[in-house]
């Protein structure tokens, strides 16, 4: 049975009796009176002194099989967030796996380096299922409420490191009702240490319409019945809106995926298949493969290295010229002085795309060409749009008739 780092976190046995007569023998005052009026030396022989306290020194041999002396604590050690504690596994207290040093012999935390779980101050529940939609928002919780740093607070009276107003209830990041993967997070991050185990600080489309730019409340991801957010009110009380290339936009923790940032294969371990890799000079999140089939249409498999990349060659798109290039957020494409941002295709692809449509076109070949070398589709009867249509003669994704979708790639 493999002990917790929460459950074995003191030294025991005969090491904490040794401490306690260290304590005392070394480290009290004698009672004996002198002339000289210096505090007594501060000795712990043979053991250690953490936070001013002197203890007996933790060796392996003291810890439950998995274990490791971390700053004279046995903690476990880890390769992936899943083998760490949460409460969507039944666990008090959230761990995230964590690159530390292991005590030498003789010192703390200058030996080896190791990862073991560590315990975050965050909210509980960053990362709990939530396929009903509605378990991330019980109010009187404070495992359900985040401040902007992550950190639990209470809704209504705030926390430790936030106001009452800057406290917010968690959210269910979902596609639906009955999402599999849908899971609890929070707004307003401002760095990847303000989320849950294996997320990071994203950017992600906000629902309330920006108040006099009613253009950018497209109805399919923007709620006109739902107040508006005036710009000078984007970073009130610890918000992080800001008006993107078709949408408001704010931080958000959110799950890692294939081009997410990490530093490390722990980072990616929100899925087993994930491992952070160099792609250029990026550090991603890919996914492992054997062969292109086990890639998704958009991605290719380096089966030397064994993962998928996108087929573009990077992940994150041009800054120019990006027309199908792959991407994870509307930032990624363009900014709030133009339309191009990134679009979901009919395949469950990501690419940039301007949503002004801005060419003009009589046939395939006028539009722009994608990576696959593909041209985008001219639209017209063809695609059911009608020649009063705004986007008649208007360039659009590429179209693959025998799918009969709007993606950028194909097999």
């Amino acid at each position: 049975m493999i002990a917790s780092p929460v459950r074995a976190l003191t030294v025991v046995g005969l090491a904490g009796l040794f401490a306690t007569i260290i304590s005392a023998a070394a480290c009290g005052d004698s009672g004996t009176s002198t002339d000289d009026d210096s505090p007594p030396p501060n000795t712990c022989d043979g053991g250690v002194i953490v936070d001013g306290v002197c203890e007996g020194k933790c060796t392996p041999d003291k810890c439950l099989e998995g274990n490791v002396c971390v700053g004279n604590r046995c903690m476990l050690q880890c390769t992936t967030n899943t083998e760490c504690h949460s409460p969507a596994q039944g666990n008090p207290d959230l761990q995230s796996c964590e690159p530390n040093r292991a005590d030498s012999e003789t010192g703390l935390n200058d030996g080896e380096s190791v990862s073991v779980c560590t315990e975050v101050k965050l909210a509980l529940n960053f990362a709990k299922p939530c396929p009903g939609g509605n378990e991330c928002d019980d109010a009187g919780n404070p495992a359900d409420s985040a401040c902007p740093d992550g950190s639990p607070c209470t809704d209504g009276e705030g926390g430790e490191n936030c106001s009452a107003a800057e406290c917010r209830p968690l959210i269910c990041k979902t596609t639906g009702e009955g999402d599999a993967d849908a899971y609890c997070t929070t707004n307003d991050c401002t760095e990847d240490a303000h989320c849950g185990p294996g997320m990071y600080c994203g950017i992600a489309r906000a629902p309330n319409p920006i108040c006099g730019n009613e253009d950018k409340c497209n109805p399919n991801f923007c709620d006109d019945s739902l107040p508006c957010i005036a710009p000078a009110d984007f970073n009130k009380d610890g918000a992080t809106y800001q008006e993107g290339p078709i949408a408001l936009l704010r931080n958000q923790c959110l799950k890692r995926e294939p081009c997410a940032p990490c530093e490390d294969n722990a980072d990616c371990s929100v899925r087993p298949d994930m491992a952070c890799v160099t792609l250029g000079e990026e550090h991603v999140c890919a996914k492992t493969c054997a062969d292109d089939d086990d890639c998704p249409n958009d991605f290719f498999c380096v089966v030397d290295a064994g993962f998928c990349v996108p087929r573009s060659g990077q992940c994150k798109p041009p800054p120019t010229d990006n027309f199908c290039y792959s991407c994870l957020n509307d930032l990624d494409c363009g900014n709030a002085s133009n339309a191009i941002a990134c679009v979901e295709t009919n395949a469950g692809q990501r690419a940039c795309f301007d949503n002004s449509f801005p060419d003009t076109c009589t046939t395939d070949d006028d539009c722009p060409e994608s990576p696959s070398g593909k041209h985008g589709e001219c639209l017209d009867e063809q695609e059911g749009v009608d020649p009063s249509s705004g986007a008649y003669h208007r360039c659009y994704l590429p179209f693959f008739p025998g799918p009969g979708s709007f993606e950028c790639w194909q097999d």
